[in-house]
């Protein structure tokens, strides 16, 4: 848990779902799933997955990323839909973010235990800024597990980096239609 404790007082948990069983989960990540999975940060900015959503997040971005299969396996998701991956086989485990709204991936110098509190450091990596605008322009409404703030014209078909171009989704149909 000590790589989550920054996160989670910047970020607090307000909602758990599903088993924080650890299932099929590489060993590197079991402590995380079983901690900390299903649970919910602030309102739907960040999710740990379940082991069952982590195996359906792994099959969606192997559909989008060659070598992805065995390689990387997801522990976490975005408000925006962005799938969060660990490298399980390689000499060192880096994350990577799968971004089904540029259709790619992105390579971090992160670690997974150093991860979390960068991703809540000062570079915003995650546009916890933009999540708290579209928050502003939509009050009242709260992510479901299930649900992502999707691009209604995806960026890589040159739709606007902005709230009006913000709608609320499946996370799961998301990914499928921007990939």
């Amino acid at each position: 848990m000590s790589m989550v404790t920054r996160l989670l007082s910047v970020c607090p948990v307000t909602d758990r779902t599903g088993s924080a069983e650890s299932g099929e989960t590489p060993a590197l990540l079991r402590d995380l799933v079983t901690k900390v999975g299903g649970c919910t940060l602030d309102h739907g900015f960040y999710r740990f997955h379940t082991a069952r959503t982590a195996t359906e997040a792994n099959v969606a971005c192997a559909a989008l990323i060659d070598g992805f299969a065995g390689r990387f396996h997801c522990f976490a998701f975005d408000w925006l839909g962005r799938e969060i991956a660990v490298n399980v086989r390689g000499r060192r485990p880096a994350v990577i973010v799968v971004d089904p709204g540029w259709g790619e991936y992105c390579r971090t110098d992160c670690e997974l235990d150093e991860w979390h509190d960068v991703m809540c450091g000062e570079d915003d990596l995650l546009a916890h800024s933009f999540y708290q605008e579209w928050q502003q322009a939509n009050p009242g409404i709260v992510l479901r597990f299930d649900q992502v703030v999707g691009y209604r014209i995806p960026l890589f078909l040159g739709g606007p980096e902005e709230v009006s171009n913000l709608e609320l989704t499946d996370r799961e149909v998301y990914f499928e239609l921007s990939t």
